[in-house]
């Protein structure tokens, strides 16, 4: 998968999870905040060492 991709597939899984939260938070269903954040944070520094380990293989 190239580095554009993962970007486009790992925004689209964010702002569908985000949506989703809202929803439930709308019809009363108690959410916890933290863990989905924690999770967001994780997928964002996984994308990141994603890019760079791509941009290495581009000067080696």
């Amino acid at each position: 998968m190239g580095p554009i991709t993962f970007g486009m597939v790992s925004i689209g899984a964010a702002g569908g999870s985000l949506m989703i939260v809202a929803l439930l938070k709308r019809y009363g269903i108690s959410i916890n905040e933290e863990a989905i954040k924690l999770v967001l944070e994780i997928t964002k520094y996984g994308g990141i060492l994603y890019l760079l380990n791509h941009i290495s293989k581009l000067f080696l």
